[in-house]
């Protein structure tokens, strides 16, 4: 990057130290908010402030967005700039190189063979750019020491930027104006001589009496363009008064001539400069042109931007906040085609002089770094590229420096002060649209006064493909690049790599194809490694791989025509053709138009958000010759993961198809039938005024589709393995009476009586009903339900709400005279009336429609779903928690756009789980987008109780009792907050507790880097390569229990499940029909799930003093782990509450087995063996084996 420093590569012994830095930044900057969640006084807090502080809160509040942010950037700037006064060795360096130059004997007209033999002698192979001189040149070559030497770039302005990969000084080392001819302009006779004498100044540096010979030389390229070698200098490590090695940077030399050394009207942008014989026309070579120009304005650049520092006291920090937004988004690139620090500056700098309203200035020289910064993204956010391309000077030039001749030849034009240089004549239109969408989104967090958003601009590091993409697509470059019909002679005069060529050629294609279904098509390859100086220069090759990213248009991605122009249109059919070839069709539509088309097929929703990978594997095959296998697209290969295993389970059980290609429609079209018929019942008392659908299928987030099952067919028609039915929640609310019952128990008894008469008159309808009445004497809600079977095989589950219970509960619960064990029962029966009535229904209504907003939250939550109970968490979550957990990558999806695709979906949410602070920060969910500042303000202010009542409790707590909390808390380990549940009451109050977070938190980050990992590789897009993401350690555990998957009716859930268990007898005898006998017997059981009813019995009995995991879907397996509370000795007691033994303790508490006692111990201990025992009795039949994993006594 002409000069700017941020991007090389320091010493390979400081790496690790280097990468902290930004782990540094971001802890010191977050720690610069002003915390005091426990309220504790201090008189310092309560001082009046000072004059001086007065005056810096005026400026704080009028310079930045806000004291806070203030503060953050001071400490990030704190992070990011190096210390100058630690120079010295750095600036000894340099005064030995110029020392080293200016000593290098001169000579002249030395021809190609005499100079690469001479080098050859040194070990220096001259990194001569491709195409290579020819052998019989007629011009030579010579070396006189630079005339000058300049510090050019960030380090002399002070607006170096540190990066992970270390920083840079780049040294401007000018070439004597007479080493050149006249026309050394041409045919890239000036980059042949620049490169020798690049190969020159690295034999001086290390020659063994230079004094610098310790130091690593190598050769790299200047943003990636391979016209234009550099040397690299590492620090010599050798502790000599030039080493550097503590600034922990690198030299760059960069070789350069005056501007007066060539006409500037011959690198004009139209003008050609290199000729060819072959071509049959001579076109204009801008590329080249311009790569030529740059070399000649460092010094003048440097000039421009130094004085612009001078005016404006806060440009320098400016200028490292804006690299570091850039850098964090991997926006700079050392490629030839991308965007680098030194456009950000020259830019910035312009608009201090212009680019506003009327020919004004877009920004003053007042302005703080805050302020200079986010005007520079507004400006390229908002900033028409194409239709005003940005001159830097008067552009008042004609001719072949006109406004319409940089337009012509370039995608983007930035237009230096000499109205002569394009300083983008590099950047892709590609690279651009990344840079504007990355500014838009800049700006929406910039503007935001919800919430603080300096740690998404700044701090996060936020470049990865497959959390910033939607899709992401590998690209194996092709080995006949040079051969493809778009790259022809004429195009290599210009783009003599055939590989930038066709980078630059990929977005532009796509763009034209996908149209609106994209909102951004971005190109990314890895630059070219540095080089030693011995070796020739490395090239793209076969081995290449282009990374496309693609930001999915939701509304229009999963459409199944492209339109094109109606067929009397010849001229712009012929286009259309030509894009789509063989895809492209004459269709004739409904209103009677007859239009050019490409028709796409796909069966279901899943597939129809795969429709961008055909067009894109169709498209490069068609235009680029890239066979379909050397595309990998990396978008549906989670979808198997919420689907049955087709494979394995006989497609008249489960049919994938036919549920894909319905989706949620035919239970939503079931429910309303059920709806019509209940609402239209005749003769009952009180008439039904709403339905509301609350089961998960309703928010379109069940894991599972659900799929219809036909109740005419008898049970033993279907394994037991399969045999689950779903029953889908539903919530039913009669008309206003006064004649109901003012007792809690009787209401119950009136809902039994109108269940009972639903259940009569819905079944003239069609439809079978189920009253079932729960005996739980102690209850005072959800006493009873009443399942309907509706056609075509859905079971609704339907519970009647009626108000008056929440009056009656909370008048007992409000009235003094109630008592203790009264009050908690009613205030369980209101809890419980809120949770299934109020928050239930009210929850999917808001996840429906955010559903809708976004389409590929459904998947996202489902994957979501999966993953967690394919990790054994499922019994420590609720559904509602985890739709909220996935809807919170959407609602808030800072700092990226929200996700159009569940597979990105689902790895954000990996992302949050595996890095939300959930001890510090709440996370709020406005399903809404309604919450107001005030609504946020208190949700801050219930979770900062909540954690001091848990600081409290735990400071008043043994040692011992902390290490229960661990086990079990109740204090919303998880805070997710809504605008209905400021509390996070309803969802996660209870459960997980904070041994379960921290072992979902490493859990994502595994499965997360898995991910990254298997997507960035690009040898495969198999989804059994994510299997892993997906399966469970079960090392962990003290006990695994075997469960026999015969007898599990949700086994057909399992994600690798056994195909023997689904094979009935029907299917091996034809003659015996589908007869089996079922151990379930004949009726279909609804809801009924051994597994989990176990499960559920484990955690009544021993709930107390173990944990329990397990896979909802399918698992066979229970994980056990022991409280090591429990563990320990204890006084024996009646009630003790497990079945115990007598314990042998030495004086420290240590069990001490073995030991012989005449008076018998007082202590007990849990009896493994007996509890075991009881397990495994307690399932008997469904329990195989149980598995010991460790002994727990023995680790206690």
């Amino acid at each position: 990057m002409e000069g700017d420093s941020d991007a090389q590569e320091g010493d390979d012994d400081d790496e690790d130290e280097q990468d902290e830095f930004m782990a540094a930044a971001e802890h010191d900057a977050s720690s610069s908010k002003p915390q005091n969640p426990m309220g504790v006084k201090s008189s310092t807090l309560y001082k009046a402030p000072t004059n001086e502080e007065i005056q810096g809160l005026q400026e704080s509040s009028d310079l930045f967005k806000s004291n806070i942010f203030k503060l953050q950037i001071e400490e990030l700037l704190k992070e990011v700039q190096i210390d100058y006064k630690k120079a010295q060795p750095l600036e000894a360096a340099l005064r030995k190189l110029k020392d080293i130059f200016d000593r290098t004997p001169e000579h002249q007209e030395l021809s190609l063979s005499t100079i690469k033999s001479n080098m050859k002698k040194k070990s220096i192979v001259i990194p001569f750019p491709q195409p290579e001189p020819a052998s019989d040149i007629q011009y030579t070559f010579g070396y006189s020491a630079p005339s000058a030497m300049h510090l050019v770039g960030s380090f002399p302005l002070k607006t170096v930027s540190k990066s992970r990969h270390g920083w840079s000084v780049d040294v401007a080392v000018e070439m004597p104006g007479e080493l050149f001819q006249e026309k050394d302009h041409m045919n890239y006779r000036y980059f042949y001589k620049r490169a020798y004498y690049l190969a020159v100044l690295a034999a001086a540096i290390q020659e063994k009496k230079s004094g610098m010979s310790n130091s690593k030389v190598e050769f790299s390229t200047l943003n990636g363009d391979q016209r234009k070698p550099i040397l690299i200098l590492h620090p010599s490590g050798d502790k000599s008064e030039t080493d550097f090695k503590k600034m922990r940077c690198t030299i760059r030399i960069i070789p350069y001539i005056p501007s007066s050394v060539f006409p500037s009207q011959r690198l004009a942008p139209g003008r050609n400069n290199v000729r060819s014989a072959d071509a049959t026309e001579q076109p204009a070579t801008p590329q080249y042109n311009t790569a030529l120009q740059q070399d000649t304005a460092f010094t003048s650049h440097l000039t421009f931007l130094y004085q612009h520092s001078k005016n404006c006291a806060a440009f320098k920090d400016a200028c490292v906040l804006i690299k570091v937004w850039a850098t964090q988004r991997g926006l700079l690139r050392e490629t030839s085609e991308g965007i680098n620090g030194f456009l950000l500056e020259m830019l910035m700098a312009y608009l201090l002089q212009g680019g506003g309203a009327n020919g004004g200035k877009k920004l003053a020289n007042g302005f703080s770094s805050y302020q200079l910064v986010k005007g520079t993204i507004d400006y390229i956010a908002q900033h028409d590229f194409a239709a005003q391309p940005i001159f830097m000077g008067q552009n008042t030039a004609t001719g072949e420096f006109s406004k319409e001749a940089f337009v012509e030849n370039f995608d983007v034009v930035i237009v230096d002060p000499s109205g002569k240089i394009n300083l983008a004549g590099h950047v892709s239109k590609a690279a651009l649209d990344e840079l504007q969408h990355e500014a838009r989104l800049a700006m929406k967090f910039f503007t935001e006064s919800s919430d603080d958003k300096f740690e998404a601009l700044f701090l996060k590091r936020v470049d990865s493909a497959m959390l910033r993409f939607d899709n992401v697509v590998k690209v194996h470059v092709p080995k006949n690049l040079g051969q493809l019909k778009n790259y022809s002679k004429t195009v290599a005069l210009d783009y003599p790599s055939p590989f930038i060529h066709f980078v630059r050629s990929i977005a532009p294609l796509l763009k034209r194809g996908l149209t609106d279904r994209v909102h951004l098509v971005a190109t990314r390859f890895d630059p070219l490694e540095n080089w030693a100086t011995s070796s020739t220069a490395p090239n793209y090759g076969s081995d290449s791989v282009i990374t496309i990213g693609l930001l999915l248009n939701h509304a229009e991605s999963s459409r199944l025509v492209d339109l094109g122009p109606p067929a009397d249109d010849l001229e712009a059919a012929k286009v259309f053709r030509d894009l789509w070839g063989s895809k492209a069709e004459l269709r004739r539509f409904k209103d009677g138009s007859i239009l050019e088309s490409a028709v796409w097929e796909a069966q279901g929703t899943d597939a129809r958000h795969l429709i961008v990978g055909q067009m894109i594997g169709y498209l490069l095959k068609h235009h680029l010759s890239i066979p379909h296998d050397s595309v990998h697209y990396w978008a549906g290969q989670l979808n198997k993961f919420i689907q049955y295993n087709s494979k394995v389970i006989p497609e008249r059980l489960f049919d994938n198809k036919t549920a894909a290609t319905n989706g949620f429609q035919a239970v939503v079209a079931a429910f309303e039938s059920m709806t019509k018929a209940v609402k239209t019942a005749e003769d009952m008392p009180l008439s039904v005024t709403h339905m509301y659908f609350a089961s998960p299928a309703a928010r379109l987030s069940s894991t599972f589709i659900p799929q219809p099952r036909d109740f005419n067919t008898p049970a033993t028609n279907f394994p037991d393995s399969a045999q689950y039915v779903e029953p889908l929640d539903v919530v039913i609310q009669f008309e206003s009476s006064q004649k109901w019952p003012d007792n809690l128990k009787a209401i119950q008894r009136m809902k039994t009586a109108f269940y009972l008469r639903l259940a009569d008159k819905i079944k003239y309808k069609g439809m079978r009903a189920t009253v079932v009445e729960e005996n739980e004497d102690e209850s005072l809600g959800l006493n009873g339900y009443m399942d309907v079977r509706v056609a075509p095989g859905y079971v609704f589950r339907c519970r009647i709400s009626h108000d008056r219970e929440i009056a009656l509960c909370e008048k007992v619960i409000a009235d003094r005279k109630s008592s203790h064990s009264l009050k908690e029962q009613h205030q369980k029966a209101l809890d419980l009336y809120n949770k299934h009535f109020v928050q239930a229904p009210m929850h999917t209504f808001q996840v429906h429609a955010l559903c809708h907003t976004h389409p590929s939250l459904s998947q996202t939550i489902r994957l979501t779903k999966r993953w967690v109970s394919a990790h054994w968490l499922a019994p420590f979550f609720n559904d509602e928690a985890l739709e909220l957990l996935a809807a919170a990558v959407y609602v808030d999806p800072a700092p990226w756009a929200a996700p159009a695709s569940g597979f990105t979906g689902f790895a954000r949410v990996l992302n949050l789980l595996a890095t939300w602070d959930w001890k510090h920060e709440p996370l709020v969910v406005d399903l809404t987008g309604e919450m107001t500042g005030k609504e946020r303000e208190e949700i801050r202010h219930n979770f900062a109780n909540t954690r001091k009542n848990m600081i409290t409790s735990a400071s008043a707590t043994s040692s011992t009792l902390t290490k229960t909390t661990a086990i079990s808390s109740d204090h919303a380990t998880m805070f997710i907050a809504t605008g209905k549940d400021t509390f996070s009451r309803w969802w996660t109050w209870q459960s997980p507790s904070p041994m379960i977070v921290a072992r979902l938190r490493t859990l994502a980050k595994t499965s997360l880097d898995h991910m990254t990992k298997t997507t960035s590789s690009s040898e495969t897009t198999s989804s059994s390569a994510l299997n892993p993401v997906f399966i469970t350690p079960t090392v962990h555990y003290d006990l695994v229990i075997d469960l026999d998957p015969a007898l599990c009716t949700r086994y057909a859930q399992n994600l690798a499940p056994n195909p023997q268990y689904f094979v009935t007898k029907g299917d091996k005898y034809k003659n015996l029909g589908g007869f089996q006998k079922s151990v379930f017997g004949d009726q279909i059981l609804i809801g009924f799930d051994p597994a989990a009813e176990y499960l559920a019995e484990l955690q009544r009995s021993y709930g107390d003093i173990a944990l329990f995991f397990h896979d909802r879907y399918g698992g066979t397996q229970i994980g056990v782990l022991w409280n090591p509370i429990t563990l320990s000795p204890r006084a024996w007691k009646v009630n003790l509450g497990f079945n115990s033994k007598p314990a042998d303790v030495n004086k420290d508490g240590v069990l001490v087995s073995g030991k012989s006692s005449t008076s018998g111990s007082k202590l007990v201990v849990p009896n493994i063996e007996a509890l075991m025992s009881e397990m495994e009795r307690v399932g008997h039949g469904l329990v195989r084996s149980i598995q010991v994993n460790r002994d727990p006594t023995a680790a206690n």
